[in-house]
């Protein structure tokens, strides 16, 4: 066994000592909770268990690799459920804890370098729309009905999830800055298709 798997072992062992792992040891059944959006959402899902797993057969060419799986896991959580519910909590929570156990075993915890070029170009897709293109597009939302405002809100939540933040239990963000460009102009062509809809028909 190479000398990183057995730290990394440890730190999986530590990690299933807390309570708050229960919910990650093993893949998430989106059939059984009922949430078929999930595998859109999440293009990698991976949990505790399966690392395990792989840890086991060797599957891990590098620390890195291995590194990059765990975190996954608490990205994957945070990118699919809201802020509020305790099951994000959780991996925020556990997100902490791995970052202290691998200072403890000398580990580092490396950003998955997928995650890292999906954000950079992100923002670089949206450095391309101006600040009044944003401005506009809020001031507008705050205007339009629930209908069309619920539709909207379904594109983000399927697009980009991690741009949605809930404030309370009728209340969300939504952050025009983190939201993919495709998802801005899926926005705009809806407000458009509806302020069309809005306007006086004419008489034949």
């Amino acid at each position: 066994m190479e000398s990183y798997e057995i730290k990394a072992h440890q730190l999986l062992a530590l990690l299933e000592l807390h309570e708050e792992s229960h919910e990650f040891l093993s893949p998430v059944d989106y059939k059984l909770l009922n949430i078929p959006m999930y595998p859109m959402i999440i293009k990698k899902p991976i949990d505790l268990g399966t690392i395990k797993k792989n840890l086991k057969s060797h599957h891990y060419v590098s620390i890195q690799d291995f590194m990059e799986d765990i975190q996954l896991v608490w990205d994957n959580c945070k990118k699919f459920n809201e802020v509020s519910t305790d099951i994000y909590q959780q991996a925020v929570y556990l997100e902490k804890q791995t970052i202290r156990y691998c200072n403890k075993l000398r580990l580092i915890v490396p950003y998955s370098n997928k995650n890292k070029t999906n954000n950079d170009t992100t923002h670089e897709d949206m450095k391309n729309v101006t600040y009044e293109d944003k401005w506009n597009m809020t001031e507008t939302i705050r205007t339009l009905d629930q209908m069309v405002l619920e539709k909207i809100i379904d594109v983000i939540r399927e697009k980009s999830p991690e741009s949605i933040e809930t404030l309370d239990t009728d209340k969300i963000k939504i952050k025009l800055d983190v939201i993919s460009r495709e998802t801005f102009n899926h926005i705009q062509t809806i407000i458009d298709e509806s302020t069309l809809e809005s306007l006086p028909q004419k008489k034949p």
